[in-house]
């Protein structure tokens, strides 16, 4: 039998306990559950930050993980606190739009409040509810509880707007800075995007976006500061400082510089417009 797993994406770090306190109400409760650290690292309160890399993690675990999602600068206020049964997944977290890209779809999905004292821990602290609301109920999750137990149900999960992603004059996509990676590489919402035989394939991994498929092979992304820089294969395909636009792991079209951190070369940041387009 296949033990159920729990994957947990935070803001805690690891300088203190906060983490493995959290993974402690876990063992007790759900003590064969297995537990996969995505990242404690999220940027504190970083609500946008940590919806983009849930998103970009949740297709790699297995059919019936629970995410336990805790970025939360709303920490007892009137904000929910959640649990939402997407596809073959459950997460818990806070109703603030952690859940906005891994809910992009607007397929069928069942949601409740946290809000049965029953699946808490007898004291409910005003600061962790990490602790003491959402680790009790994923553990009680992954054992096998109906996400019905836990509370009432509820219709709307905040979400919040999402990126700029569109095609423009049928030969530009326009898309933003998403992400900014360890390495300084600038994740873009350029996305899917396939290239093959002449052709350029965007499969918007948004919605609301189109399919486009674009004769072309040479494209550049075009800055705010109206400089290009040239699409390749890979990082190997430029000199060492040399910045390049390629498809990241994500699928999503990344700026790079090899051996160079692009963010600071390029002096961009998190929501500035960029345009993939052919190259003049």
């Amino acid at each position: 039998m296949t033990r159920p797993c729990i994957a947990l994406l935070t803001d805690f770090g690891t300088t203190d306990t906060y983490v493995g306190v959290v993974k402690a109400v876990i063992a007790r409760l759900a003590p064969d559950t297995v537990t996969i650290d995505l990242t404690h690292a999220v940027p504190p309160g970083d609500v946008r930050n940590g919806a983009f890399q849930l998103w970009r993690s949740a297709r790699y675990l297995p059919p019936g993980t629970v995410f336990l999602c805790v970025v939360d600068p709303g920490v007892g206020t009137a904000r929910r606190p959640i649990a939402v049964r997407f596809a073959d997944f459950i997460f818990v977290g806070p109703d603030n739009g952690l859940l906005t890209y891994v809910l992009a779809p607007d397929e069928h999905l069942a949601a409740v409040e946290l809000a049965a004292p029953e699946y808490r821990l007898d004291r409910v602290s005003a600061t962790f509810h990490g602790r003491d609301i959402f680790a009790p109920a994923a553990a009680h999750l992954a054992r096998g509880i109906r996400l019905e137990s836990l509370g009432p149900s509820i219709q709307d999960p905040i979400r919040f707007a999402l990126p700029r992603l569109r095609l423009a004059e049928g030969v530009k996509i326009e898309g933003e800075i998403l992400h900014i990676d360890r390495f300084g590489n600038l994740v873009t919402s350029i996305g899917l995007v396939e290239v093959d035989q002449g052709m350029t394939r965007l499969l918007p991994w948004l919605p609301g976006c189109e399919d486009a498929s674009i004769r072309g092979e040479e494209w550049n992304v075009r800055l705010p500061s109206g400089h290009d820089v040239r699409f390749r294969s890979t990082y190997g395909d430029v000199s060492a400082d040399e910045p390049v636009a390629l498809v990241g792991s994500d699928g999503l079209i990344e700026l790079a510089v090899r051996g160079g951190r692009a963010d600071q070369v390029l002096s961009l940041s998190v929501g500035q417009r960029v345009v993939f387009m052919p190259r003049e």
